[in-house]
């Protein structure tokens, strides 16, 4: 995996939301709604790269930038990766996150990517997942983004708004 300095560098979705709506690859989406090339320090070029991410493990810093586009407490977001609030706090920025919890934030960050895709802005897909949909029983989408099946289930449904047939 080559440093980010090696290739092309993405900027965090936070600090440069216009930029965003110009990348038109899946993985530089990803790597923008993580804080961007510096926040990350590798590129992702591929799903190769992103098990070795996984493996590896994402900076605790990435949750404060996912917290801040979904709008939500840094509690929360400890729910969806289910660990305690206690162990993140105990953390440092440039400490990074276990398997599990990478793996969830980065499931987290492609529904994040595929919702701003479908429904046109950060700030619709905020207000989307807020919402109670008919189509997961009157629940709302982010109390879904806490296993893999959920993030899959919200893709699904992304899917089929996208396709008219929600």
């Amino acid at each position: 995996m080559k440093n980010y300095s090696q290739e092309k560098y993405i900027k965090s979705i936070v600090s440069e939301p216009e930029l965003f709506y110009g990348l038109n690859n899946k993985y530089d989406r990803i790597i923008s709604i993580l804080g961007g090339s510096a926040a990350i320090g590798q590129t992702i070029n591929n799903d190769i790269d992103l098990i070795e991410i996984t493996r590896k493990g994402l900076p605790k810093s990435v949750l404060q930038t996912i917290s801040n586009i979904l709008s939500i407490s840094m509690e929360k977001m400890s729910e969806l990766l289910h660990v305690s609030y206690r162990t993140i706090q105990r953390k440092s920025d440039n400490d990074l996150l276990n398997v599990y919890s990478t793996e969830q934030i980065l499931e987290i960050a492609e529904v994040i990517s595929r919702g701003i895709e479908v429904l046109g802005s950060i700030e619709d897909f905020s207000i989307w997942l807020r919402k109670e949909i008919r189509a997961l029983n009157y629940a709302k989408p982010l109390d879904f983004l806490d296993t893999s099946f959920g993030t899959g289930l919200i893709k699904d449904t992304l899917g089929r708004i996208e396709q008219g047939v929600y």
